[in-house]
């Protein structure tokens, strides 16, 4: 019977293969040890994006550092994208569009959230 560290590292095994065939189906040649740290390095961005945009916390400063991720995280995917595109760099394009997808996704759920149906109170009769 396999124990769950060797069941981990076949499925960590086979989502690299998998992202690295398809980098290489659209023209990304990235080897695994790329793949990994980017992969890596932009969930860890969207993830600390997710808790920031949907933890309520009324303070100001926390508005203030919610209002600072989601702007420094579009800056990310802006650079990246003119980046990939002034070297030519397919992978640096897919990078930015995937954090500028996240983070359009945060802030129309975060919106959704927000707006909440409020009860309509019927004065007269």
């Amino acid at each position: 019977m396999e124990n769950t560290t060797t069941k981990k590292n076949i499925k960590n095994d086979l989502l690299l293969e998998g992202l690295k065939f398809a980098g290489n189906a659209i023209g990304i040649h990235y080897g695994k040890g790329k793949i990994k740290k980017s992969v890596s390095r932009n969930l860890s961005m969207v993830d600390s994006l997710v808790t920031a945009a949907f933890t309520r916390k009324g303070s100001v400063p926390f508005k203030s550092q919610r209002a600072i991720e989601l702007g420094s995280l579009g800056v990310i995917a802006l650079y990246n994208i003119m980046r990939g595109v002034k070297r030519k760099r397919t992978g640096l394009i897919v990078e930015g569009v995937f954090l500028s997808l996240a983070l359009g996704t945060v802030l129309v759920a975060s919106n959704m959230q927000r707006k909440r149906p409020v009860a309509s109170i019927k004065v007269g009769g």
